[in-house]
């Protein structure tokens, strides 16, 4: 039986480092290439007389290497396929809507929470890019919400 020489054993650890690093880089492209939206839910507090009636609000951030348009933020709900959209969302800053977000920026859409007695039980929020992908998001604050629909 061959001994493995010093010259065979190093050259065996570099080719295992090198299919390890291409693993890493493929992952590391792959993973690059989608779309990445971190979606939180919170209460929203009027502070100052602006938009009293505004009692929720939906984050909306791009996680993604590269600009996303949002075109659609709601709720689902429990049990169904049915969404509750905000169709005409409250923007603070008065852009526009759908809203192109660049890279590790943020949009927050403001709007009422569900009624009590009227909608179905919430499942979860989510926010829609113009290329049909949906991410969902939860949070402390809209399962206080949920709660108080039962």
């Amino acid at each position: 039986m061959d001994e493995i020489t010093l010259f065979q054993a190093i050259t065996l650890a570099v080719a295992g480092l090198g299919a390890v690093l291409g693993i890493i880089n493929t992952w590391h492209m792959i993973d690059r290439s989608r779309v990445k939206l971190r979606v939180r839910p919170a209460h929203a507090i009027p502070v100052g007389g602006i938009y009293e009636q505004l009692d929720f609000c939906i984050e909306v951030t791009n996680l993604s290497s590269f600009p996303v348009t949002v075109c659609d933020v709601g709720l689902f709900h429990k049990g169904t396929t049915r969404r509750s959209a905000y169709t005409q969302p409250v923007l603070i800053d008065n852009g526009g809507w759908p809203r192109r977000l660049e890279p590790r920026s943020s949009v927050t859409v403001y709007g009422r929470k569900p009624d009590p007695q009227s909608e179905l039980p919430i499942k979860c929020a989510y926010a829609r890019t113009e290329c049909g992908i949906t991410k969902k998001g939860n949070s402390p604050a809209l399962k206080q919400i949920a709660r108080e629909q039962l």
